[in-house]
């Protein structure tokens, strides 16, 4: 992309003459956070929705369907890594990325109403068009996404207004939860009379692209960051990946989530198949899965205050803590109710707010980590990298889930064996157990939060 062209777009589309916005840190960073919010409608849909549509409406078996997921999350990986490359490069900084973000946006758009288009097809000719389809989709969504998380080094100036965002972006992300949650079946419901209708997940995409769209263009156009970023030392790929190679804080916190990230969605890709199947109430699901949403919103200023009191790593412990009783209460308790899955949800939610806070919470603070150790500041490569870790969890856990399934004789719409519930019912308890205890273990050599960042949590 034409770096000339990406430092005008920003401030030509606000118009000729148009006036730089003078924000205080509080709407400017509530500006930036909503950001998240649509980032999160897409996001937020094919974590919760995008395997259950591709088995129970377009009908790829399990095994497909998760190695179709698995592809994309690594993919979506290997294009953030690549948009870092790009966007690192010496120029005009905030602008170039801000431009990503606008010129992006309706492509994405695009490109996750064609990931919901279920063709009229079967076999490799499915499998195809189904996996070119998430391919771009994920491509897009890096374009958009990896430069945003990026400029939140310098939206926010110092360690309290990286805490204020992180906190607020929680807040957005988990109310397009709830939204995506609430709403998509109820819209599949409405156009097409039945909750996993074709046409109304397809509905339901253009609803949730077209308000993404809007915020993510108001977002770009307008988020100005507080004076002039920290310049560092430029260099080049193999230098840079040198500098994150000796970023300790950066690789431990990358490990620890990613071990988390991979039992969350063991746990959220199980819900849709455990309300439909153990449960015997699929149009519940959205409920429940909305009630986490609102939960999440709820939770971010209790991980914030622990965050604040105690500091960064031992909010992630007590975040495990919490994941750890409440996939342990559900083994336990044996759940076969609409009221007892949604308490575990919202419980295990608790853990999910305190992943997501206390990692982007210091991630930003892993760039000047890197600085100070090597001389060489790495932004946009450093967040493509932990991008890339990310989508291979979430990739490598859909895997995991349409293989239990898969194994354990799982066939759709139809009555489930009991071994098949049983591959289910392990597949949310005993991986997402042992990827909460390993993320507890690498986190434990986390050489610790930039103390800037940990006494403003608050």
């Amino acid at each position: 992309m034409n770096r000339e062209l990406l430092a005008w777009i920003p401030g030509r589309l606000a118009g000729p003459g148009a006036p730089r916005p003078r924000s205080g840190a509080w709407p400017r960073a509530l500006l930036f956070a909503s950001g998240d919010f649509a980032c999160n409608l897409y996001w937020q849909s094919i974590t919760l929705y995008l395997l259950f549509y591709y088995t129970e409406v377009v009908g790829l078996a399990p095994a497909a369907a998760g190695l179709v997921y698995l592809a994309g999350s690594l993919w979506d990986g290997v294009a953030g890594l690549i948009v870092g490359i790009v966007a690192d490069r010496p120029g005009p900084g905030p602008a170039r990325l801000q431009a990503w973000m606008v010129l992006g946006s309706v492509p994405l758009a695009l490109s996750f109403l064609l990931l919901y288009w279920a063709p009229p097809l079967k076999g490799a000719a499915l499998i195809a068009v189904a996996l070119f389809a998430h391919l771009l989709f994920r491509t897009l969504y890096a374009v958009v996404n990896v430069p945003y998380a990026a400029l939140s080094v310098q939206v926010a100036a110092s360690g309290v207004e990286r805490s204020r965002i992180a906190g607020l972006r929680m807040i957005f992300g988990a109310a397009a939860a709830a939204l995506v949650a609430a709403a998509t079946q109820r819209i599949a419901m409405l156009v097409s009379g039945r909750v996993d209708g074709s046409s109304g997940f397809l509905a339901a995409a253009a609803c949730f692209a077209a308000v993404a769209t809007a915020l993510l263009v108001l977002v770009g156009l307008r988020v100005r960051p507080p004076g002039r970023a920290a310049a560092g030392a430029s260099a080049g790929l193999g230098t840079a990946l040198r500098s994150i190679g000796r970023n300790r804080a950066f690789l431990i916190l990358n490990l620890a989530m990613f071990a988390a990230v991979v039992g969350i969605t063991m746990v959220t890709k199980g819900t849709l198949y455990y309300f439909k199947y153990r449960i015997g109430h699929e149009g519940a699901a959205g409920g429940a899965l909305a009630l986490m949403g609102v939960a999440g919103v709820l939770f971010v200023p209790l991980w914030m205050a622990v965050a604040a009191r105690w500091g960064a790593r031992a909010q992630w412990f007590a975040a495990i803590a919490c994941g750890g009783a409440a996939l342990l209460g559900f083994a336990l308790a044996d759940v076969a109710s609409i009221g007892g899955m949604t308490i575990f949800l919202i419980c295990f939610q608790a853990a999910i707010t305190g992943f997501s806070f206390g990692f982007w919470a210091m991630l930003p603070d892993t760039v000047e980590h890197g600085e100070r150790a090597s001389g060489v500041r790495v932004q946009v490569l450093l967040f493509g990298l932990a991008a890339l870790l990310q989508k291979f969890a979430l990739g490598l856990a859909a895997t995991l889930v349409g293989l239990f399934l898969g194994l354990a004789g799982y066939v759709a719409n139809v009555p489930q064996a009991p071994q098949a519930l049983a591959s289910l019912t392990h597949s949310m308890t005993l991986v997402p157990l042992i990827a909460l205890g390993l993320s507890g273990l690498a986190m434990a050599f986390h050489p610790g939060a930039v103390p800037e960042a940990a006494e403003a949590a608050g």
